[in-house]
């Protein structure tokens, strides 16, 4: 009987092995230089866009003095007056109460897909909120003006309020912050799971017992990435909370944001005065950077994985 060997022993690599492994690596370094390229772009791209928003706001430092922000008694760019609070507090509250509904909602929708659901039903619902988490934001503020205003104005006119940018918010970010929890809970080793159920526990004790300590950081981490979200929305909230720069004394009063200010005014802004809207987009992109690296750190210090 012949026997034919690729190599000089019987499991050896030949020619033809040895040509494909040096494909291999060849293909692992290719992409390993395109990551690192595309990580070298993105950081690039983020120095440029900080770099141009910290220089259209330095003419401001040199100008107008800073607590003159917070201590003016009203938005005037042309005489003279830059109250920054209003917008700054409606950013906050609407992108803070947005959060505080959408987080608990995001949870439970996660929790269930997870521990509560069929496989089947749980697909649908998956598919519906990537299909949701995708919808141009126009969509939610369009529906939001049409529905949702008219709803609140029938409570207390004029229905463009705190309260629907609020409302209109959560709902835009529910989708993203619930496939975030989702992903994490699909990240827990079954054999802990199936441990738990072994041990006689409920469905509900192990998700909300055993899972959700676990996750505690997952799910801060994705309502986390939701608020920077909220807040650097512009179109929902322009279209639902009526652009008022005023203090709101109530969940029905009309307000105005600071990425709403921005878009409203920078078409027809004097130097001085594009430079407090950049000083507007200065203190967003530091938030936003703060909340960003907040989340890395929480992922850092305890992610999800667990041993077992």
């Amino acid at each position: 009987m012949n026997r034919e060997f690729s190599g000089p022993f019987p499991g050896a690599a030949g020619p033809r092995d040895r040509s494909v492994a040096r494909t291999a690596l060849s293909l692992e370094a290719l992409f390993h230089y395109v990551l690192a390229a595309t990580f070298a772009i993105g950081c690039a791209v983020v120095l440029v866009v900080g770099f141009v928003i910290l220089t259209g706001a330095l003419p401001v430092f040199g100008r107008i003095p800073v607590l003159q922000f917070l201590s003016d008694s009203d938005w005037h760019p042309t005489s003279g007056l830059y109250d920054l609070k209003p917008m700054l507090v409606g950013s906050l509250l609407t992108s803070v109460g947005a959060v505080g509904l959408a987080t608990p909602v995001s949870l439970i929708i996660a929790a269930s897909l997870n521990f509560f659901m069929s496989g089947l039903t749980a697909s649908l619902l998956r598919r519906l909120l990537f299909v949701m988490a995708a919808m141009p934001t126009v969509i939610f503020g369009f529906w939001g003006l049409t529905q949702v205003v008219p709803l609140i104005g029938k409570l207390q006119a004029p229905g463009l309020s705190l309260l629907s940018g609020i409302l209109i918010l959560a709902l835009m970010i529910i989708p993203t912050t619930t496939l975030l929890m989702d992903a994490a809970f699909a990240k827990l080793p079954k054999p802990l799971i199936h441990g738990a159920f072994a041990l006689g526990a409920t469905r509900k004790l192990t998700c909300f017992g055993m899972a959700l300590p676990i996750l505690r950081r997952a799910v801060l981490s994705a309502a986390l990435l939701g608020l920077g979200r909220a807040l650097g929305e512009t179109i929902v909230v322009v279209m639902v909370t009526g652009n008022r720069a005023e203090l709101p004394l109530s969940l029905f009063d009309p307000i105005r944001t600071l990425t709403a200010n921005v878009t409203l005014e920078m078409g027809y802004a004097d130097p001085l005065h594009g430079a407090t809207l950049f000083l507007s987009i200065l203190v967003l992109f530091v938030i936003a950077t703060g909340l960003a690296l907040l989340v890395h750190a929480l992922d850092r210090t305890g992610g999800v994985s667990v041993d077992v």
